[in-house]
C-alpha cells in the first residue's frame, strides 16, 4: 500500500500528464492538419455548433467513463473521481487552444512542427498518466481496461481504439461537410504512431518515473 507521499507524487505525475496531454491536443488541432484521433469526433463537432473542443471533450469523455463501467462490470469512487480530472483536461485544451496560434494559412514547415510536437506530447502525457497509476482520463482509462481484460497490450489497444475514432469522425465530417474537415493526414498520423510513442516512453523513462513515484522502489509498472 502506497504511503502519503507516494501518493502525492504519483497524483502530481498524473497532473503533469494531464497537462502535457491538453497541451498535445492543442497542437495537433493548430497544426490545421486535423486533430488528435480521441479528440476528432469532439474536433469535427466543435467545428460545425456553438460548443468548444473542450466542452465536446467533457461530453465524450463522460461516454468513455461509461464504456470503462461496462467492461470492467462494476463502478468504483476511483473511476468516478476521473470526472473533475476531465473538466480539468477540458479546460486546458480550450486554454491552450486559445493561447496557440493556428497554422491554417501557415507554411506546411510549421504545420509538420506542430504536428510532431503534438504527437510527442500527447503519447508522454498520456504515459505519465499510466505512470502514475492513480487515475487516468476516461479514454485512456477505457483502452486499459480493454488492455487487462483480454490480456492486450497497451499501445495495440490504443492504435486500435484511435483508429476507429478516427473512422467514425471521417464519417461525421462527411455527412456534415461533404469533406474531411478537421479530418486530415495529421489526424490519420496521431492514430498510427501515439500508440508506439506510449510503448517507447514507457521503455525510456518507465524506471526513472516509477523510481521518482515510490522514491526508490525496483520498477514495476508496464504499459
Amino acid at each position: 500500500m502506497m504511503d502519503q507521499r507516494e501518493r502525492v507524487r504519483r497524483y502530481l505525475l498524473f497532473l503533469i500528464g494531464l497537462a502535457v496531454n491538453a497541451l498535445g491536443v492543442a497542437f495537433i488541432s493548430r497544426a490545421a492538419l486535423g486533430t488528435s484521433p480521441l479528440s476528432s469526433l469532439s474536433f469535427v463537432l466543435s467545428l460545425s455548433t456553438p460548443l468548444t473542443l473542450g466542452e465536446y471533450t467533457v461530453l465524450f469523455n463522460t461516454l468513455f467513463l461509461i464504456g470503462e463501467a461496462l467492461v470492467r462490470r462494476t463502478f468504483t469512487l476511483r473511476q468516478a473521481v476521473q470526472l473533475p480530472f476531465t473538466l480539468l483536461f477540458s479546460g486546458c485544451i480550450d486554454l491552450f487552444m486559445w493561447i496557440i496560434p493556428t497554422q491554417l494559412h501557415g507554411t506546411l514547415p510549421m504545420q509538420l512542427l506542430y504536428l510532431a510536437a503534438g504527437c510527442l506530447l500527447l503519447s508522454l502525457g498520456i504515459a505519465f498518466e499510466v505512470f502514475g497509476g492513480v487515475v487516468m482520463l476516461p479514454g485512456e482509462a477505457l483502452v486499459r481496461a480493454i488492455s487487462q481484460r483480454w490480456n492486450i497490450p497497451f499501445h495495440r489497444v490504443k492504435v486500435v481504439f484511435d483508429s476507429t475514432i478516427t473512422v467514425l469522425a471521417a464519417l461525421l465530417a462527411l455527412k456534415v461537410f461533404g469533406r474531411l474537415n478537421g479530418v486530415k493526414e495529421g489526424t490519420v498520423v496521431a492514430a498510427l504512431v501515439v500508440g508506439q510513442l506510449v510503448k517507447i516512453y514507457s521503455r525510456l523513462l518507465g524506471p526513472a518515473m516509477e523510481r521518482f513515484c515510490t522514491g526508490g522502489t525496483p520498477y514495476t509498472h508496464t504499459v
